[in-house]
């Protein structure tokens, strides 16, 4: 893939869309509850997330991590949660990015967001539970999640 984006790009993006993150009255909780609240914690974090964009754009590497593993220890989060992620994600892409480059990054975030939650669903029901906030993430056919729901 031929990225329009750059590490400029991609750190702009962060940069800006974090400090909302960390304001936000739904999605500022989940993060706080991992992330200390302190301008140190956060800078560290939102280089974190960079290099996980420069990696998926780039091919630079940087990134170390599970994204899945972190996503599947929050208990809290549902897809309304994603849901605005993705509000609040493409909303920052288009002031600081161009529409082209913000659009590439955009697609990329809600491919990502429909990956872990069938993740998420798929670990769900691994772990036996099967009447869960992402049971539309479910690669189990509905009437198969039907019976076992009711088993």
């Amino acid at each position: 893939m031929t990225s329009l984006l750059t590490e400029t790009d991609i750190q702009r993006v962060v940069d800006h869309f974090y400090p909302l993150v960390r304001q936000d009255s739904l999605l500022g909780p989940v993060f706080m509850s991992r992330i200390e609240d302190t301008d140190t914690a956060w800078h560290e974090h939102q280089n974190h997330i960079a290099d996980f964009w420069s990696s998926i754009f780039l091919k630079t590497r940087r990134f170390n991590g599970n994204p899945m593993t972190k996503h599947a220890g929050l208990a809290e989060i549902t897809p309304e949660h994603f849901t605005h992620w993705l509000e609040l994600f493409g909303e920052t892409a288009q002031v600081v990015l161009s529409e082209a480059k913000a659009n590439t990054i955009t697609e990329m975030a809600q491919r990502i967001a429909r990956s872990l939650q069938m993740g998420l669903a798929f670990s769900r029901e691994k772990a036996g539970e099967f009447d869960h906030s992402f049971s539309a993430y479910s690669a189990l056919p509905k009437h198969l999640h039907s019976k076992k729901s009711t088993s």
